[in-house]
């Protein structure tokens, strides 16, 4: 930690500043790009701050002063946030981004390099009074419809809004609506608690602007779900179809769509667990113990093959959305191996007789004929392979 990935050394005040931001931050803000000011620099004193909002990032330079590591930093913002003044807000009207203003001033003008907490907390106090920059923003749109979008769901806890302006692309208002759906069983799952899960499910809602910032009312606002990484071993959010956007359809009538929707797919990703365990049992009887198994998710097992004198392993890998998806079969050879000392291995197969109806173990002595077919044909191919070296 005390050097960057060039190798250069990091101030010394900064470390334990980073230190305490990586372990305690909230919410999933990255630091970036730690570097030096200038070649003759004897340390690296700045970074980027990567900040969470309306599930993209926004990036923040943030500029100490090796010479003066006790002063505070700069935090220099893009240059789509020129008018971004947060510490105006202590005029604001709205009682959160006053408290926000005032801490940030607080945090600034009683900053000590000894309390390892303060760079975070500015960060967060920061992150906090954007939310309310970007939010007037979006409430400024003369446009009745963003107006109405925004009345309807204005009080959902969590929301956050944004207006993106400039690039080569069309302005375009972006919510970000966090999703009530249960992931308590998730959390089990994956071994953690729900609080490492961040903020769960979250729609990403963007509508197009016109010039003038109109709303262009015929087109379907642009979609996308997002799910913290902790998920995607139980239940992937890339796997959803979301529910069509009928004409005249609003945000207040299709959340809860969405809502449910996503709910009923959670539990049916939570019953798959059960059911690749089930098929991973009926692997014993036909293929003998498994010589590694993944016994949390079930998403993984290994199982050794022999033909006459030939061994192999074969690793299978089950989606989450298994059984209608069938598991990819990977051959891996205990007996060849390439220039390297690497064991020669199979493309994946995906392909092979399958059908979700199947009971687990008519599964897996489907699986079993498969690999007893394609056997002789990996063997030649190892041995082409080893050959070939």
């Amino acid at each position: 930690m005390g050097t960057t990935t060039k190798g250069v050394p990091i101030m010394p005040a900064l470390v334990p500043q980073l230190e305490y931001l990586r372990a305690y931050c909230p919410v999933p803000l990255r630091i970036d790009n730690i570097r030096k000011g200038h070649t003759n620099a004897l340390y690296a004193d700045r970074f980027t701050a990567c900040i969470p909002c309306c599930l993209d990032h926004v990036r923040w330079d943030v500029v100490y002063n090796y010479q003066n590591p006790e002063l505070p930093p700069d935090v220099v913002f893009g240059a789509e946030d020129q008018d971004f003044q947060p510490l105006l807000f202590v005029g604001d009207d709205n009682p959160a981004a006053q408290a926000a203003a005032h801490g940030a001033w607080t945090i600034l003008r009683d900053w000590t390099a000894k309390d390892y907490s303060r760079l975070l907390r500015l960060l967060l106090e920061l992150r906090s009074l954007y939310f309310r920059h970007q939010r007037k923003r979006v409430e400024s749109i003369e446009d009745p419809r963003v107006r109405f979008e925004i009345g309807t769901i204005s009080a959902m806890e969590g929301l956050e809004m944004r207006l993106i302006t400039g690039g080569d692309r069309a302005d375009e208002v972006q919510f970000a609506i966090p999703l009530d759906i249960d992931l308590s069983q998730v959390a089990r799952r994956v071994g953690t608690s729900s609080s490492k899960l961040w903020s769960g499910i979250s729609l990403q809602v963007s509508f197009t602007l016109q010039r003038g910032q109109t709303f262009t009312g015929e087109k379907a606002p642009q979609l996308r779900l997002h799910a913290p990484p902790a998920m995607r071993e139980v239940f992937d959010v890339e796997d959803v179809k979301l529910p069509t956007w009928a004409d005249r359809m609003c945000l207040m009538e299709y959340v809860p769509n969405v809502q449910d929707n996503l709910q009923a797919q959670v539990r049916e990703a939570i019953n798959a667990v059960g059911l690749r365990k089930t098929f991973v049992e009926a692997l014993g009887p036909v293929f003998g113990r498994p010589l590694e198994l993944e016994t949390n998710l079930f998403r993984r097992v290994s199982v050794m093959v022999t033909s006459g004198l030939f061994c192999f392993l074969i690793h299978l890998n089950l989606p989450t959305q298994f059984p209608k998806q069938q598991p990819t079969l990977t051959f891996q050879s205990s007996q060849h191996f390439d220039a390297r000392g690497r064991p020669i291995t199979s493309r994946p197969y995906t392909e092979y007789p399958w059908s979700p109806r199947w009971e687990a173990g008519h599964m897996a002595q489907r699986v079993f004929e498969f690999v007893l077919d394609e056997c002789d044909k990996f063997k030649k191919y190892c041995n082409d392979a080893v050959q070939q070296r």
